[in-house]
């Protein structure tokens, strides 16, 4: 078998950033870039996906997970153990967040959506 080596380019601030993390998992730098690129080749995931957002609240431990449910029946985990007051300060900063974005699109109507640009120019 022959191997050929793969190469990026990085800025020295992550190359810094890499080294440090591979010397605390106890891993050379090699090591690591070959086991994550396996990894993502092994189990390719689609860049579009449908789904819908869950949010659980688990009474015993007074904390949120928040799920995503696979139209494909899947359901992953994107944070566990999330508290109340963190997700309060993200609904706050995501609600300001589209405040911003409807602000930017013109947007002044409640039930109003963003129209792509080509339609206006009378692209098809």
């Amino acid at each position: 078998m022959e191997f050929k080596s793969v190469s990026a380019k990085m800025s020295r601030e992550d190359v810094t950033l890499f080294k440090s993390f591979c010397e605390k998992k106890g891993v050379s730098p090699s090591e690591l870039i070959r086991e994550l690129i396996l990894r993502e080749l092994k189990v390719p995931i689609p860049h579009t996906v449908a789904g819908s957002n869950i949010i659980h609240y688990d009474k015993g431990k007074d904390v949120f997970v928040w799920s995503v449910a696979l139209d494909t029946g899947e359901k992953i985990d994107v944070l566990r153990n999330v508290s109340p007051d963190f997700l309060e300060d993200l609904v706050n900063i995501i609600g300001r967040g589209l405040d911003e974005r409807a602000s930017f699109i013109g947007k002044t109507k409640k039930g109003s959506v963003a129209v792509p640009s080509n339609i206006l120019r009378g692209e098809k």
